[in-house]
């Protein structure tokens, strides 16, 4: 029996509950293709602006994430679309490979105004060390991406749980079920065209007629800053909870912080550039499905300078599992943004939150 689309409501509540041979859904990054715009119906207004609906959401004009697969480079236009509107016919499949990526032919008229107007829009392409290709917004598709679990593989190529002999199955199925699979995990995105440069590297695409972005790479913090580091983490409010959680947990060990629990140490890393550093910290402690695990990730601008006396400014502090590799100043405002593997942490209208290209992962980790 083919478990069909609703294998991924399955697994979610699978997931909350504590898993066993079945696989909980857990969210990576990853990439996607592209494919075209299918021709209106009948000519009509696009649809009115797009009000953001989370902290963080991103002009595209100033930051849009870049996907390149099969030697083609992508420019996601909307990391959260509106499936229910944007959407018409039938998923097809690109690739059942890892991840499986489907795609779905976009209505035009019911997209954003902002939108459909970025088509034809000459962009540039940056990596962790600068501009690195050129290029044009062509044509926007819906597209999907999800890492299946292993036995929905195998039912998948005709053999089913209890190693049956089952009839594989059609391309239409699997992009039908994958689909369904990849709630969280689609993206609006347009294939970028007339191509100058090397585009492999890619991170983000902005407007090509602002003014070129600036990236600074990571570096490890000095001893002496990262101890202080760790020391501003002991005053955080997640700290504390974590803290609570860890002396209540039945692993605590006498004399050992949570953070430093079976040799664990968080790592620190600093961001300088245009007159600012900038101090990230990771903690994290424990394991997945024991009795505890800790996570706490903060970030902090330091004032006064960057030695001793500098004052630590708290920009955001979270739980995200986000690894920053390069800071970038992407706003108008000139507030700092730290780029992951095709995430972002930024400032939005709360606050700093942490956005991505996410691909719904199925898997156990108990």
């Amino acid at each position: 029996m083919r478990l069909g689309s609703a294998l991924a409501a399955l697994l979610v509540v699978v997931s909350a509950v504590g898993c066993s041979k079945r696989e909980a859904a857990v969210k990576i990054p990853s990439v996607e293709p592209s494919v075209v715009i299918a021709p209106a119906p009948a000519p009509a207004a696009p649809s009115p602006e797009k009000v953001p609906v989370m902290p963080g959401d991103i002009d595209p004009s100033l930051f849009a994430h870049v996907l390149v697969e099969n030697g083609k480079t992508y420019v996601v236009l909307d990391a959260n679309p509106d499936v229910d509107r944007w959407a018409q016919g039938a998923p097809t499949l690109v690739s059942d490979e890892s991840p499986v990526v489907t795609r779905r032919e976009i209505v035009p008229t019911a997209l954003p105004a902002s939108l459909v107007r970025r088509i034809g829009t000459p962009v540039r392409l940056y990596g962790p060390q600068g501009a690195v290709c050129e290029g044009r917004l062509g044509p926007i598709s819906l597209i999907s991406r999800v890492e299946p679990e292993y036995n929905v593989r195998e039912q998948w190529k005709g053999e089913d749980f209890d190693g049956t002999p089952i009839p594989p199955a059609k391309p239409e199925q699997i992009a039908e079920e994958a689909w369904d699979m990849a709630e969280g995990g689609r993206s609006l995105v347009a294939e970028l065209g007339d191509v100058q440069g090397d585009c492999k590297d890619a991170m983000f695409a902005r407007d090509r007629d602002l003014a070129q972005a600036r990236p600074f790479t990571v570096k490890d913090a000095p001893t002496a800053l990262a101890t202080r580091a760790a020391a501003e983490m002991r005053n955080l409010a997640g700290y504390t909870e974590i803290d609570e959680t860890y002396q209540n947990s039945g692993v605590q060990t006498p004399d050992v912080p949570w953070e430093h629990l079976n040799g664990a140490t968080p790592t620190v890393k600093v961001f300088s550039g245009e007159g600012a550093t900038y101090v990230w910290l990771d903690a994290d402690a424990g394991e997945v499905c024991s009795a505890f695990r800790g996570k706490l990730t903060a970030l902090w601008k330091l004032e006064g300078g960057s030695g001793k006396d500098a004052r630590f400014v708290k920009l955001y502090e979270g739980e995200d599992d986000f690894l920053p590799s390069t800071l970038v100043h992407l706003d108008r405002d000139g507030s700092p943004s730290l780029l992951g593997y095709q995430s972002v942490l930024r400032k939005g209208p709360s606050g700093f939150a942490v956005r991505s290209v996410s691909v719904p992962y199925f898997l156990c980790p108990c």
